[in-house]
This record gives structure tokens, C-alpha cells and sequence, in this order.
């Protein structure tokens, strides 16, 4: 699908621990890079296994909102810095917790941005590597929009070097955004912290 759209370049891949029964990704592929709208292509370093669905939800993410909040710091996006993507453990690797989205291919973690000039924007970062708080307000409304369970600094101490998306379904159909920008602390509404997260 992803191919087929030009979106991406995602190649099909084989269910990475068939001996763990608790884990699995139905229709696994590794996502590689993104093709902008202006067909040039950005990697994910390293490429991402997941889901297929979950893989065209990132690619549509990176291509429409990403990059364009990107270029609006005056240079292209060249890069996306991946921090985790399928892993078979529990939530925050803590020993007894539920499954992590991770274990079903169902989440990436990502580490930061680079840009064509080199420019370094990290998730946490500080000093020259510190991300603007615009991109960061952009970067969050964007995801909360998208995905389903949204972690950032600020959410639960876990999450301070990346931010986590994922696409977990819940029954209420309520989204998990949580992501305190250094402008917006103590501005979140109770909405925002009041369910249980899936990491």
C-alpha cells in the first residue's frame, strides 16, 4: 500500500520473534524513508519495523506535517532520528506491566529531526540542539491529531529524550496526548492526563 501510494519506501518483512507468542505484528514491513511532496526522500535511521498501518500512518505523518514545520525553520527536513520501534517487552520495560504498544508493531519512538543544514532538533534537547518551541507546538498538535497515544517530555518521566506514538485503539476512542512544550506547562487540560497510557 504504502509503495503503491509513492508515500514511502517500506518493504515487506518477516514476523521478527516467532517464538514469543505474546508479541507479533500482523502485515510487518520495515519503513525505510519518506517521500516528500517534492519527491525527495527522508530517511528513518534506523528503518522502523511495524505494522503496515502503522507504517502509513507515520509515512503521512513525516510527509504532511513534519517536513513542512521543518521548512519553516528555514531548512529541509533530511532526517528522522528513530529511538525505538518493535520491541517484544512490557510497557516501559517494567517487569508484570501490560504490553507495550511496541510488542504489536503498533508504536515508534522517535529521538529527533535533522535538517539539511545539519541542525540537530532533539526531543529534550538543550543548547544547540534544543528544538524551538513553534516546531515543538507544531510537532505536538500533529500527532495528537493523528495517532492515538502521544508521550513526550513531561508525561510520565519515561519520555523525556523521545516522543512515543502509537496507534492503540481504546474503547471510549480517547486520545492520550501528553506532551508538556516549556510555553503551554501547567496549561493542559484534565482530558490530557486522565488515561491510562499505552507505551
Amino acid at each position: 500500500m504504502l509503495a503503491a501510494d509513492g508515500i514511502a519506501v517500506a518493504a515487506p518483512a518477516p514476523h521478527p520473534d516467532p517464538s514469543a507468542p505474546t508479541c507479533g505484528i500482523e502485515l510487518p514491513v520495515r519503513l525505510s524513508a519518506v517521500r516528500l511532496a517534492d519527491g525527495r526522500l527522508v530517511p528513518l535511521e534506523p528503518a522502523a519495523l511495524m505494522r503496515c498501518d502503522m507504517a502509513a500512518a507515520v509515512a503521512r505523518w513525516v510527509r504532511e506535517d513534519v517536513a513542512p514545520a521543518a521548512a519553516k525553520l528555514g531548512s529541509p527536513l533530511a532526517k528522522v532520528q528513530v529511538a525505538a520501534d518493535y520491541q517484544c517487552r512490557p510497557r516501559n520495560r517494567v517487569v508484570g506491566a501490560k504490553m507495550s504498544e511496541h510488542g504489536r508493531g503498533n508504536a515508534i519512538d522517535t529521538g529527533g529531526y535533522t535538517l539539511v543544514d545539519g541542525r540537530q532538533l532533539r526531543i529534550g534537547g538543550t543548547g544547540a540542539n534544543a528544538m524551538p518551541a513553534g516546531f515543538q507546538a507544531q510537532l505536538r498538535a500533529s500527532a495528537c491529531a493523528r495517532f492515538k497515544t502521544i508521550l513526550g517530555p513531561g508525561s510520565d518521566g519515561y519520555h523525556e529524550q523521545h516522543l512515543h506514538v502509537d496507534l492503540a485503539p481504546r474503547r471510549s476512542g480517547a486520545v492520550l496526548c501528553q506532551w508538556t512544550l516549556p510555553d503551554l506547562a501547567g496549561k493542559q487540560g484534565p482530558d490530557e492526563r486522565g488515561v491510562g497510557a499505552a507505551r
